[in-house]
């Protein structure tokens, strides 16, 4: 598992209410020390941006308007209570130093003579996000749009992988969320009861909300009626991944296609995120939005996987063409088997299960030997190159 928002052991910083004076100063003090954003926002939007950035540290300027600052700190108290609040002034002034400790700063520096300080406490805010974070590795599958097989490719994923390894399999579809139905299991503890309680999640409380499937996955499910699931943040999905990591080895994520500024944490922290798609021209070029939502969003272009599902013997678009207008390598390419997965599905049973020598569950299990080598998901020598054919025009946008 991927320590949040530290690609490189360095603090990401997100920057609220500085003004183009401390921003110099800031970035003197922490050019070695963290990841800063281009420019900072004003609090009007900077509790929608930190949630939706979730850096390790906000610095928050403090020095113009006080009680919009004081507002501002108890909104993202609430929103994003891991995040580590340091107030940046010009000057001490005893009174505001004990306001911005009161409703949740937990460091006030004045810059430039605090330089030292603040770069200690950044640090220590980039030390902490990785020793909270577990050795399981995670391994988030998105699709580029509905029903390209992200239930099916997930389930069974986490099925060749749990014959030597302590595995969860996690529903973060909450559009749809099918995980229970594909495995034919009765989920009567899913995610709806852990997200109001997502702060206090433990490896302990986790057991007690997933199922053993009978190919030894265990399954974290959404519930049946999905309006049982109350509001909840990103903060909530991340402390549950985290309580995951503490106890399996593997963590496969179903996030469905909707990847929004809730569950996105899943691909954030993932060592891999497998992109799936299917080799026909609308699905592709959604690949190729979410490919671009994928990298807005902060995730390694490293870390983004093509897999090719429903591969026919002649396909309208070959998995060249599709990896090099992409630049992603396709690290799976899964036959078209429609007869063999509905059965599987109708029947509630595994595609092994049914069909063990079938090409599809031997294309399934060469996947998984891929996602324990790092070297064979190394970057396509195909993003180089150049493609002059119809279909560059479509991903030229």
């Amino acid at each position: 598992m991927r320590a949040e928002g530290t690609p490189n052991s360095n603090a990401s910083v997100g920057l609220v209410a500085i003004d183009d004076e401390l921003f110099e100063h800031i970035r003197q003090a922490l050019s070695a020390e963290a990841v800063l954003p281009a420019s900072a926002v004003g609090f009007d939007e900077g509790v929608d941006h930190l949630v939706r950035m979730m850096p390790n540290v906000a610095l928050v300027g403090i020095d113009g308007d006080q009680s919009a600052a004081v507002a501002f700190a108890k909104e993202i108290r609430m929103e994003a209570p891991g995040l580590t609040l340091i107030a940046v002034a010009r000057s001490r002034d005893a009174d505001i130093i004990l306001t911005a400790m009161r409703v949740g700063f937990e460091e006030f520096v004045v810059l430039p003579d605090d330089a030292d300080q603040l770069r200690s406490a950044v640090g220590k805010a980039a030390s902490r996000n990785l020793q909270d974070t577990g050795n399981a590795m995670v391994v988030t599958v998105v699709g580029s749009k509905g029903g390209v097989g992200t239930t099916l490719l997930s389930a069974h994923l986490a099925a060749e992988l749990a014959g030597i390894h302590r595995v969860l399999c996690m529903d973060l579809d909450f559009a749809k969320g099918d995980l229970a139905a594909l495995m034919d299991v009765n989920a009567s503890e899913t995610i709806a009861e852990l997200l109001p309680r997502a702060a206090q999640v433990d490896e302990r409380m986790l057991s007690g909300h997933t199922l053993v499937h009978g190919s030894k996955v265990h399954l974290l499910c959404q519930p049946d009626d999905l309006d049982r699931i109350e509001d909840f943040n990103a903060d909530d999905v991340f402390n549950i991944i985290n309580a995951a990591a503490q106890g399996y080895q593997y963590i496969i994520v179903d996030a469905g296609s909707d990847i929004n500024d809730r569950n996105d944490v899943s691909v954030r922290v993932a060592d891999h995120v497998l992109l799936v798609t299917t080799p026909d021209v609308v699905s592709v070029r959604d690949a190729h939005r979410t490919f671009k939502s994928l990298l807005s969003r902060g995730v390694d272009r490293q870390h983004i996987h093509l897999v090719v599902n429903r591969m026919p013997r002649q396909p309208y678009l070959t998995a060249e063409q599709i990896e090099a207008n992409l630049g992603a390598k396709v690290v799976g390419i899964i036959p078209d088997d429609i007869r063999r997965v509905d059965q599987a599905v109708n029947e509630g049973k595994l595609l092994r299960e049914l069909h063990p020598r079938a090409e599809v569950v031997l294309e399934i299990g060469r996947l998984v030997g891929l996602l324990s080598d790092d070297a064979d998901l190394s970057e396509s020598a195909a993003t180089s190159r150049k493609s002059n054919s119809i279909f560059s025009r479509l991903f030229s946008n």
